[in-house]
């Protein structure tokens, strides 16, 4: 028999780019996914591989993990590239995906891999560089990416170069930190080798069109939401025709705050009122074929008759619908009657409506479900914080456990009173306090929620001393502040100070020398002295001039602020800005943070008679690590003892803390051994495990340490006991 016309082909990611050159013509040129596709593309990645994970695997084993198909495109093979039709969101992705990887293999000095990735990236013939990807008004960025350099765009730049520009420093932000650290060479070799692509081939540029038209616009599959609404309204039996409408109407609102939203609506109303979210299986079920899921639960659900299908659709779906549009409104919208869910998103908290809309009930009052609301996100954004300046989480993603938690409880409480009971007893129940974050700063990898600490910092000060909130320009990305350090990268400035080059570096970086401005104000000061850039600092914001004298003459509201709290001792000018002036600002922003996420002032009632409760640790299916914790409760490690590391003929110490974070001697706390060994020496990758080896053998790293836990059977009942 003849081959068929048209072919398909299965590759695998590193057959896929090996020696290619995909071109994007003029039709496919845009590229336009937003922050949140590029993340579910990566977040989809990394649970896919995480699910196959096991404690103590290795590299080879992931040639056994579960494949990962990643989708169909078309192309037209030409003479010396390939004409991509369809398939360029992914592809384009996928290809930010590979320079962030190299990024981080080269970091870590794993040269070998790093080339392996370097040649999927770009292909060099007769000494001309051509991306795999390839536009040519695309080049300047990606050379900037692939090196690491700073990107400034032109002045007129393409929908794609600008959205290409945001979503890779988007990808820097979203990226697992589980895969930076150990998991970063086997997660590589995971995506190289077991994530395919199907390519169909089509005759000519015309057909694979002709092809990428049948693809897109006939023959549309039923999406599960179309398929839950089958369900539930023929499970109601009456009023189909007025349901439909009514479905109808409600996904064209949620629709104009984004495609997806109709779908992540339904998916978090299950999740929030009706699954066991602590089951990860079950939250699968639900994102992936709700219908099913509801189909199976019915009862759970409390739909045993058509009068329940039709209270379910009428009234529960109807009314938060319009509470969920309201919420997702919020995220994009700085507004007095949410403005936490605002805060939280600039954070990238994305549970947080999964815990508002399991508070609130359809039959809540207005007052009350903004109430609710500002409950629930005050309380994330508060517990966040907290945890993050005292080097308990990294992310946001570290409180999802927390969340589905207090979700099952949340959707118990009916009224406001009964929820900030709830919220206000985890607050009591907290360890961390500000007073902890006096060694807090800029890290490799926390310069986004550094850039929310100093935003809110700073229009806290705006507004107590002149009623504006520029909260929103602080954190725009159009229109970017950045962070400033006061002391410029002069380690000979400061030596006598500070001694060595790292305790230069970690003092540097503390909070309490870093302010924000402008992008434009920031780069023009460069390198110069803090007595050059004190006149310019005294044109900025609030916080900015309070370091000059002529901010006490001048503004009289900033005096008044300054005696209302109480500040007078802390928030003063400087004329010389040294190692001391740093702890003392230090002690000014942990105040601030004690105003600003005060939980009296945010609406709960937190008694001080009341002391914190241990917690016990749980192991997650959502986690195949093995933790300090664990380590310290099997009694393989002890409190205090010290690690040891070496890195390019420089040698570096850690401890390990009672609660299973790791120290280190400028004070910095991490939750991880690798995000510690990143922080030493300075890189955004490094396997903390292999990195440390414990001082009082010499020997054993903190690696060999796990495998012995490992091999003795007796990690699920070591973490049932409560850690000290």
């Amino acid at each position: 028999m003849p081959d068929a016309p048209i072919q398909a082909f299965s590759q695998t990611v590193h057959q896929l780019f090996s020696g290619a050159s995909f071109r994007v013509d003029n039709y496919q040129r845009e590229f336009t996914w937003e922050r949140k596709d590029v993340a579910t593309l990566i977040l989809d990645l990394y649970k896919s591989f995480s699910s196959s994970r096991k404690a103590g695997d290795g590299r080879k084993e992931t040639a056994a993990y579960k494949p990962y198909f990643l989708g169909p495109y078309v192309y037209v093979e030409g003479n010396d590239n390939t004409v991509l039709v369809d398939g360029q969101q992914r592809m384009t992705s996928l290809h930010l995906l590979l320079i962030h990887l190299y990024r981080l293999l080269d970091e870590a000095d794993e040269r070998v891999d790093a080339t392996k990735v370097a040649n999927l990236i770009w292909t060099v013939n007769y000494g001309e560089t051509t991306f795999t990807v390839n536009a040519s008004e695309r080049r300047d960025l990606l050379e900037a990416l692939v090196h690491g350099h700073s990107y400034d765009l032109p002045s007129n730049p393409s929908p794609s170069v600008r959205n290409l520009a945001q979503r890779a420093r988007d990808l820097v932000e979203d990226f697992p930190e589980d895969l930076r650290g150990e998991s970063l060479l086997p997660f590589t070799d995971w995506l190289l080798n077991r994530v395919c692509l199907v390519g169909i081939k089509a005759e000519s540029e015309r057909h694979g069109w002709e092809i990428f038209v049948t693809m897109n616009d006939r023959g549309v599959r039923l999406a599960p939401i179309d398929l839950l609404k089958g369900h539930l309204i023929e499970m109601a039996r009456l009023d189909a025709t007025d349901l439909n409408t009514q479905w109808r109407e409600m996904l064209s609102n949620l629709s104009t705050l984004g495609s997806r939203v109709p779908g992540e609506f339904l998916s978090t109303l299950l999740l929030a009122k009706y699954a066991n979210v602590g089951d990860r299986a079950e939250r699968d079920a639900v994102e992936n074929a709700a219908h099913e899921w509801v189909r199976v639960n019915s009862d759970r659900m409390g739909l045993h008759t058509a009068d329940n299908y039709r209270e379910f659709l009428k009234v529960t779906v109807a009314k938060l619908s319009e509470r969920y549009q309201s919420l997702v409104w919020a995220t994009m919208n700085f507004t007095d009657e949410l403005r936490p869910v605002y805060y939280n998103s600039i954070t990238g908290m994305d549970k947080q409506l999964l815990l508002i809309l399991a508070a609130v009930g359809a039959g809540d009052s207005e007052s009350d479900f903004w109430e609710k609301a500002n409950l629930a996100a005050s309380f994330l954004d508060l517990i966040y914080i907290r945890k993050l300046v005292n080097g308990s989480v990294s992310k946001p993603a570290d409180l999802d456990e927390d969340v589905y938690e207090i979700v099952p409880l949340a959707r118990r409480t009916r009224s406001v009173g009964e929820l900030r009971t709830l919220l206000s007893r985890y607050i009591v129940d907290l360890d961390d306090e500000f007073s902890g974050m006096s060694k807090f700063g800029l890290q490799p990898d926390n310069s986004r929620q550094v850039r929310y600490l100093l935003a809110r910092i700073t229009a806290f000060v705006e507004s107590e001393c002149d009623g504006s909130n520029e909260f929103p320009a602080y954190v725009d990305r159009e229109r970017p502040y950045e962070i400033e350090h006061v002391w410029a990268n002069k380690f000979d400035r400061h030596q006598v100070e500070v001694k060595t080059p790292q305790a230069f570096k970690a003092t540097r970086n503390r909070l309490g020398g870093l302010l924000l401005l402008p992008k434009s104000d920031n780069a023009s000061y460069n390198a110069d002295s803090y007595a050059d850039k004190l006149p310019y600092y005294f044109r900025q914001n609030m916080l900015v001039k309070s370091l000059s004298k002529h901010s006490y003459s001048k503004f009289p509201a900033y005096r008044r602020f300054l005696e209302k709290y109480n500040l007078k001792k802390i928030m003063r000018h400087y004329d010389d800005f040294t190692k001391e002036s740093i702890d003392e600002r230090q002690r000014l922003y942990i105040k601030m943070c004690e105003l600003i996420w005060k939980p009296e002032t945010l609406g709960f009632t937190v008694p001080r008679t009341l002391s914190p409760q241990r917690r016990v640790a749980r192991r997650t299916r959502a986690r195949y690590d093995v933790t300090i914790a664990e380590l310290l409760t099997a009694r393989l490690l002890r409190p205090g003892d010290v690690l040891i590391g070496r890195n390019k003929g420089n040698d570096y110490t850690a401890t390990i803390e009672r609660d299973g974070r790791i120290s280190v001697p400028s004070g910095e706390l991490f939750p991880s051994p690798s995000r510690a060994a990143m922080f030493v020496i300075d890189r955004q990758s490094c396997n903390g495990w292999t990195f440390w080896r414990l001082n009082r053998d010499g020997q054993s790293t903190l690696h060999d340490i796990r495998a012995k836990l490992l091999a003795s059977g007796s990690l699920e009942r070591s973490a049932q006991l409560p850690i000290d």
